[in-house]
């Protein structure tokens, strides 16, 4: 009797193993074709009961090829409704035990799916195993576009380029323009957005283009711009948020574009993407002063001018006029080679460059400490301090500094050891000066 209670357990328990592996076999051909009849909601919940099958008939036997089908098809059904956290160790260990099973292909293409967006090199890789192990040209032409898009993140444009040179898909084609944009070649970029342009597919990613053209000077960026503004059917709000950030990312490299493109975002309505260009053109009223009078007539103007609350733009504009007034009020009561004044230029200098974001204004204030404390020994470090944001002066400047041969900091340079011995004397009062000059306390060490 006991024998056959065994028997009849063992059996209870292998039917009841069967019959998950049955139903989620089952259930993953209902979901299939409720996707193919466009039952997308139908579909999310049968991809739901495939893994809670899968996973039960994994649980019970995971030995051997049923227990690597269970893991396919619960990894399988996890990438269906975009679960890649679980879908990923799945599909791995279901590769690992299915070598030649028949869903293989499709395992690597789904696991190569949901490594994709981490960025790292395991898609590529799987991909570029599919491209080489597959006789079917629709699934390498479909890894070969995926190990494209896959190398874009990487930032391999080079490689993307390679791959996807002959494809003539819409993905391709907005592939190849990233990748061309990322190496400045916007113009052949723009021929490779003709399509899209000409229909006005709003199922493009456009601000992310948009970034890509304007963060390389040239007429590319607005030509772009242009064609997308003349969309007949994307509203103002979208419109004037590929305008902002079309002159955000134009800042470094083209400034005259950036302003061109957020006087005219101002002309666009009161929509959140003006307003918060409006805020960035106060903010480059400050940030743009190459001198303390310049600074003054900025927070003059802008303290007349009524900030409409846009949430963090204008919190950092305050912040800004904050730091902007401090500068001012301390400078002015810094009178001309006073003593220790070659010692607050410098913290004033810093504060204009780290928190006012001021590189021109923190040049202004090394200049004043060059002209108004020509004997301070901090001279030639003010002087290669200003140089990098001054790039037309710097070799002008760099050929002054080298001969201030009795300067510490150029005699250090050298090598002499009692230059060195006092540029560390000179660099701890400096940091102890400045640490006192903002905290209210200034003195001289």
């Amino acid at each position: 009797m006991k024998v056959r209670a065994a028997i009849s357990l063992l059996l209870v328990g292998g039917c009841a193993w069967s019959n998950s592996l049955y139903q989620a076999r089952l259930l993953s051909g209902n979901a299939v074709q409720a996707e193919r009849e466009r039952r997308p909601a139908e579909a999310q919940q049968l991809w739901g009961q495939v893994m809670i099958k899968a996973d039960s008939a994994y649980a019970r036997d995971p030995q051997g090829m049923r227990g690597a089908e269970a893991l396919w098809l619960a990894g399988h059904a996890a990438a269906k409704i975009n679960d890649c956290p679980h879908a990923i160790p799945r599909l791995q260990s279901a590769m690992s035990a299915g070598f030649s099973a028949p869903w293989r292909q499709q395992l690597l293409f789904e696991l190569a799916l949901c490594e994709e967006p981490l960025g790292g090199p395991t898609a590529a890789s799987l991909y570029a195993t599919l491209i080489a192990s597959t006789n079917d040209p629709l699934i390498a032409r479909r890894a070969r576009l995926r190990l494209g898009h896959a190398l874009i993140i990487r930032e391999d444009w080079s490689g993307a380029l390679t791959i996807l040179a002959s494809d003539d898909t819409l993905p391709a084609h907005l592939d190849r323009a990233t990748a061309l944009a990322a190496f400045g070649r916007t113009d052949q970029a723009l021929r490779e957005l003709e399509r899209p342009l000409a229909e006005a597919d709003t199922s493009v990613r456009w601000l992310g283009l948009v970034e890509a053209f304007a963060a390389h000077p040239g007429g590319a960026a607005d030509a772009l711009l242009e064609r997308l503004l003349a969309f007949p059917n994307v509203g103002v709000e979208l419109k004037s948020r590929w305008l902002l950030e079309g002159a955000r990312t134009a800042l470094a490299v083209d400034a005259a574009a950036a302003d061109r493109r957020l006087q005219l975002l101002a002309t666009r309505g009161s929509g959140g993407a003006t307003a918060e260009g409006r805020v960035l053109q106060q903010q480059l009223l400050l940030t743009r002063s190459a001198s303390l009078p310049a600074l003054r007539r900025a927070v003059d103007s802008l303290s007349r001018t009524e900030l409409s609350d846009d949430g963090g733009g204008v919190r950092v504009l305050a912040d800004l006029l904050r730091i902007a007034r401090q500068l001012i009020n301390r400078t002015d009561a810094i009178s001309a080679g006073a003593v220790a004044g070659d010692l607050a230029m410098f913290g004033l200098a810093a504060q204009a460059q780290d928190s006012l974001g001021a590189p021109r204004l923190s040049a202004w204030f090394f200049q004043r400490l060059e002209r108004e404390w020509p004997q301070s020994a901090y001279l030639a470090k003010a002087m290669l301090a200003r140089a990098p944001n001054e790039p037309d002066s710097t070799d002008a400047i760099l050929a002054r500094v080298r001969r201030l041969s009795t300067n510490p900091y150029v005699s250090a340079a050298n090598g002499d050891v009692a230059g060195m011995v006092r540029v560390t004397q000179l660099e701890d009062s400096l940091g102890r000066y400045v640490d006192r000059m903002w905290a209210g306390r200034p003195e001289r060490q």
